[in-house]
């Protein structure tokens, strides 16, 4: 079983600048990654990213360019296809299916994953997953009918951003009321070819010639729609939720302290699985990697000075 004194599990811009970090105070680490490249959700960023100054990047693909040149550079090692599988939190053991780990502390850089929809597992090839851009691939949509489902920013953007290029757009959403920032909002419902059904809840799905067959019920009645496409913009989840129970806040993401600390306080969590949508941004989890990897260096510190008196 190998000793750290952090485990970073996740390889996305969180995970990595907390490695930096580490490196930098000297703090033995590890970063395990379960995919085989790092940057986690940059690649699917297919807009100009200029809130991460001092550069203005034209897509996540030219950020990861740079990130991958800045890991090689300060030589981080990552280590690649290594899924996580089990926390014990008692004895502070870390197990992925390719080793054990003893780590005094743990990130948790693992991202979010897109809440899905079960009804519509018999329709998957009407379904635009999470990675569909309605920036760079809305030309795709072209006079196409499409169903988006949700009431979040992410919903609310897609049907602005599909608006100028599908034929027409119905917004489902399960409450009645929006979650989405109001700009966002005022804007879908000013859109012409945009229907928008609140109190709705999709019943099934159904292939249908060259189309999927969707039915809904309302407050008042069952109705059914016709579409090219179906796009699910529910909400994301943490993507440890699978395997370690920690206490989440009402949007459904991990509860930290100031720290980010959750309520083990050998492990902490960053970036967007401690953030939700509403505060998801780069620069942010690049500033809690530096507090985390800081707060741990100081613990660490404590503990010792405690030991020698």
């Amino acid at each position: 079983m190998e000793h750290v004194q952090v485990l970073i599990i996740g390889a996305g811009i969180a995970g990595i600048s907390t490695a930096i970090w580490c490196k930098r105070l000297g703090l033995s680490y590890a970063v395990i990654e379960q995919h085989d490249r790092l940057g986690g959700q940059i690649s699917h960023i297919h807009s100009r990213i200029w809130d991460l100054p001092p550069r203005v990047y034209k897509d996540g693909e030219e950020l990861l360019k740079e990130l991958l040149h800045t890991v090689q550079e300060l030589d981080i090692p990552i280590r690649f296809q290594e899924k996580l599988n089990q926390i014990d939190t008692t004895g502070k053991q870390v197990i992925t299916d390719k080793q054990s780990y003893r780590a005094d502390y743990v990130v948790l850089a693992t991202g979010v994953r897109q809440v899905t929809l079960p009804v519509l597992d018999q329709v998957s090839s009407y379904v635009l997953g999470p990675y569909f851009s309605t920036t760079a691939q809305a030309g795709l949509l072209h006079q196409k009918d499409v169903m988006v489902i949700g009431g979040g920013d992410r919903a609310l953007e897609s049907v602005c951003n599909l608006s100028p290029h599908a034929s027409h757009i119905w917004l489902l959403v399960r409450n009645g009321h929006f979650r989405a920032r109001e700009e966002w909002v005022a804007k879908a419902c000013l859109l012409p070819n945009v229907t928008i059904l609140m109190h709705t809840e999709v019943e099934n799905a159904i292939a249908m010639d060259d189309r999927c067959l969707v039915t809904f019920h309302t407050k008042s009645a069952s109705q059914q729609i016709s579409v090219d496409w179906i796009m699910p913009r529910i909400g994301v989840t943490s993507q440890t939720n699978d395997i370690i129970n920690l206490p989440q806040g009402d949007m459904g993401f991990i509860q930290v302290d100031e720290f980010q600390r959750t309520v083990n306080p050998w492990m902490y969590s960053i970036g967007d699985s401690a953030n939700g949508s509403l505060y998801s941004s780069l620069s942010l989890a690049i500033g809690q990697a530096m507090k985390t990897a800081k707060h741990i260096s100081l613990c660490i510190k404590e503990a010792k000075d405690v030991h020698l008196s």
